[in-house]
């Protein structure tokens, strides 16, 4: 219809392709369709890009690209598996002079998860989708991206989840220590019964105690140096062990003698030396000073130990059926009670 608008004549071939009189008025009709927002769906979005227009601006220039990068971000997150449907509105604000007055990137997506997805509970999935947006639009931060399912609750408010986390980590440490319990139950129930007879042992309660914390030790160990090692097949150790070697010695010795004279000046003019080292005026003085310096070598190991959740106590309890035998007399019969039952010990 935009096209018999425009007088164009148009002919479509069986491959959908729409073919016009000539090359000139393709690029012509492109423009027009493009800004417009007339491009058929599926096509490549950068293909508005192919034409050649000497009156297109700055400023289409920077909607057709702002278009382009929306339309492809659109259809790589609408690929993904967990995704049903995906809107991408990009906000690429004007250039500033100084930084101070530059309006951010933002961008808003909204995602439609597929049936039977975990997308929106899972955080993994939700950190992918936002760092492929924030590496596909140049400047864009993860704080002004915001993506919302159907529903418009926000899944990127990671902070927000910390709660969710904490409950989905407590969750998950229950469900550990519940499968250690059922492995180490039927591993004991059955060894009890191989010896017992399984109608004798029926019930077993077992109770792991875990430690869930997860600790960083850091050790530092000092220990001698080995000289010489030992000679093999000597019934004596014949090493020689050092405590330390020593790798640079500096030693410096100052020794001064004489008197202390400080001169007053020239004959008959009073001196202008203070009062207080008048006193000192041709006294006898002696200094010596020994300084070294050594600098030893000790060998030293550091270690780094991650301590992982650990087992501190397993609690099992089990109730073994006692066994029953006929009491028998001395005829070696059985003994009779006085209900006509067999009496059993």
């Amino acid at each position: 219809m935009r096209l018999d608008q425009e007088g164009v004549s148009w002919t479509l071939n069986s491959a959908g392709i729409i073919l016009v009189q000539d090359k000139a008025t393709a690029r012509r009709m492109i423009g027009i369709l493009s800004r417009e927002d007339l491009i058929p769906s599926g096509l490549d979005p950068w293909a508005i890009f192919d034409r050649e227009r000497w009156t297109i601006t700055d400023f289409e220039r920077n909607v057709n690209l702002r278009r382009a990068i929306t339309q492809m971000l659109t259809d790589h997150i609408r690929a993904l598996d967990d995704v049903d449907n995906a809107e991408v509105i990009i906000v690429i604000p004007e250039s500033r002079l100084f930084a101070s007055e530059q309006n951010p990137v933002t961008a808003s997506v909204s995602i439609t998860p597929r049936p039977g997805s975990d997308i929106i509970e899972n955080r993994r999935k939700i950190e992918g989708i936002q760092r492929l947006i924030r590496f596909a639009i140049e400047g864009l931060r993860d704080d002004n991206i915001v993506i919302t399912d159907h529903r418009g609750n926000v899944l990127n408010d990671f902070e927000g989840m910390a709660e969710w986390d904490r409950l989905s980590l407590i969750d998950r440490q229950a469900k550990m220590i519940q499968r250690l319990e059922a492995q180490y139950r039927a591993k004991i129930l059955t060894s009890l019964q191989n010896t017992y007879t399984s109608n004798r042992v029926r019930d077993l309660d077992l109770k792991i105690a875990m430690d869930m914390s997860q600790r960083s030790v850091a050790t530092e160990e000092f220990f001698p140096i080995t000289r010489r090692p030992r000679t093999p097949d000597l019934p004596y150790d014949d090493s020689e062990v050092l405590d330390s070697v020593t790798r640079s010695r500096a030693t410096s010795t100052t020794s001064w003698r004489g008197t202390g004279f400080n001169p007053e000046g020239p004959a008959g003019v009073e001196g202008h030396v203070p009062p207080a080292f008048k006193d000192m005026s041709n006294l006898y003085g002696e200094v010596t000073q020994e300084t070294e310096k050594v600098n030893e070598e000790i060998n030293s190991r550091r270690t780094q130990e991650e301590k992982s959740p650990q087992i501190d106590r397993v609690t099992v309890s089990v109730n073994i059926d006692g066994t029953w035998r006929w009491r028998y007399n001395e005829k070696r019969q059985p003994v009779i009670a006085e209900d006509g039952c067999i009496e059993r010990i």
